[in-house]
């Protein structure tokens, strides 16, 4: 049978805001207590789920405390998950490795976790991943893989993922050449609000012809994201 995680953090959220009665405040506290002893002993029986969830309640000093020894065993929850498989542990441990935040910066080791959680089909690693492959962070480089990457988080709802997409088709970098997608892919970015894209459409409008503006925008009028449930 397939187990349920209790609702650890919609307990914590309840317990951090704070209650109008006394009788809420005790019941929320139970609550919260019961899952966090839940989320121990399924994390001390090796489940990575749970694993996870309740190194998060300590980085984040969920239990009250948030001292070095917590989070040190935060962190030594995360690398048990993600070694168990577990994407949003690789996730975070990439996040953590990346800005050498309780682990010595590693871009080598934050490539290695994203490129874990990418493969598990995590969009925000997917994103995150492609940046590193797109720039050669922590590896060699590899802009065709990044370009992959790119469209499929777009393609999940990571609307950051458009600018970099636009550009790399423009340039013909890791994909091949093509100004209407590249146009498509900016006028998307732009509709979402990105920073620097300006001068990237300016320029590949200038390249173009209006009848390949036009189909540029018809595709992106067309484009929707998949997005994740």
């Amino acid at each position: 049978m397939k187990r349920v995680l209790p609702p650890l953090f919609a307990a914590s959220a309840l317990v951090l805001a704070g209650s109008a009665s006394a009788s809420a405040t005790d019941s929320q506290r139970q609550t919260y207590g019961e899952a966090m002893d839940w989320y121990r002993a399924q994390a001390e029986a090796g489940d990575a789920k749970a694993q996870f969830y309740y190194g998060l309640a300590l980085e984040r000093g969920a239990q009250g405390s948030q001292g070095d020894a917590d989070r040190a065993r935060a962190l030594d929850l995360y690398k048990k998950a993600a070694e168990g498989g577990y994407a949003l542990a690789q996730y975070r441990l990439g996040v953590l490795y990346q800005i050498g935040q309780g682990v010595p910066k590693d871009l080598a080791e934050a490539r290695r976790w994203f490129g874990a959680a990418s493969d598990a089909g995590l969009r925000e690693a997917e994103f995150n991943y492609a940046i590193m492959l797109e720039t050669g962070t922590g590896g060699a480089r590899d802009p065709k893989e990044a370009a992959r990457l790119y469209e499929i988080s777009a393609g999940k709802g990571v609307r950051q993922a458009f600018l970099p997409l636009g550009i790399l088709y423009a340039r013909g970098e890791g994909v091949e050449r093509d100004l209407i997608e590249a146009l498509k892919w900016l006028i998307l970015a732009e509709r979402a609000g990105a920073d620097g894209v300006h001068q990237a459409m300016v320029t590949v409008r200038a390249a173009m012809e209006d009848k390949d503006q036009a189909e540029a925008v018809k595709r992106a009028d067309a484009w929707r994201m998949t997005l994740p449930e």
